[in-house]
Parts: structure tokens; sequence; C-alpha cells
């Protein structure tokens, strides 16, 4: 696969199974025959492995981010791996790891790190501002400059 190609199958991801909850995109796109196939998001701790695991955790972030949408703002591809700059936004209106719902409106960034094995996705690292998410959130005080 070219860079170009990788860069298409992680967009897909974004697009059409994270922004749209499409799962079904979930076995067309992820390697399906690694069993470890798995998305470490540095927010939950001990994600789910596999394909159902993966789907699961999606569930789970679209439950409580009904209208949540990932948008790519910088795209950089070597070798196997596709780096992403994102900025994540939704509005949070189901539990979300036992934090009731707010209803109120986040926005956040964060890299994702993808690695690709035959124009599949394998695995993703992601790094988020999960401080900025618990604050958005009313979990933890926002800062303030005194």
């Amino acid at each position: 696969m070219s860079l170009e190609e990788n860069k298409a199958v992680v967009r897909r991801w974004f697009d059409e199974v994270i922004s749209n909850g499409n799962l079904s995109t979930v076995d067309l796109i992820c390697m399906e025959c690694h069993p470890g196939f798995v998305v470490l998001n540095g927010i939950v701790e001990n994600p789910p492995t596999g394909l159902e695991g993966v789907k699961e955790l999606i569930k789970m972030f679209r439950t409580a981010f009904p209208d949540l949408r990932f948008e790519i703002e910088d795209q950089i591809a070597e070798g196997n791996k596709v780096v992403s700059r994102l900025n994540v936004h939704g509005t949070h209106q189901g539990d979300f790891q036992g934090i009731p719902p707010s209803g109120k409106h986040i926005s956040v960034s964060g890299v994702s790190i993808w690695e690709l094995a035959d124009g599949k996705l394998l695995q993703e690292r992601v790094n988020w501002d999960a401080l900025g998410l618990m604050q958005q959130l009313g979990v933890i005080p926002s800062g303030q400059a005194g």
C-alpha cells in the first residue's frame, strides 16, 4: 500500500467509524485476523481488544457523545504508520466512565498514531487532552491564573 492509501484508510476510520458510527466498516478496514487489535486511547483504562472489543469502545464513546466528530488537521505517513493531529467535538449526552450526562459541548485535541498491515488497521495509540476533557465536563476545576 502507498502512503496515500494508508492515510485514506485512517481517514475512513475517523469519518465512517468514529464520526458516523458505522461499525460494519470496522470489519472491512481492521486487521481482523489479529486477536490483539486494540485502540490505546489514554482515556479508557484497559481498553478492550479484538474487533468486538473495539466496537464496544466505539459504542461507549458514541453513547456518551452521540454527535461526536473527529476533524483531521494534519496527517503524516511513513512506512506502515500514519500520524494524525485531531480536533474532537461532541456533546456529553450519555454516561461517560461513570460521569453522568452534563449536556456540555466538548472540544479537545489529540494525536493518533496508527500502525497498518496490508492496507488494514492494526493498532492505534492516541494521546488526548484528557485533562481538558475532564475540565470541560466539570469533573476537574479549570485552573485560573491569579
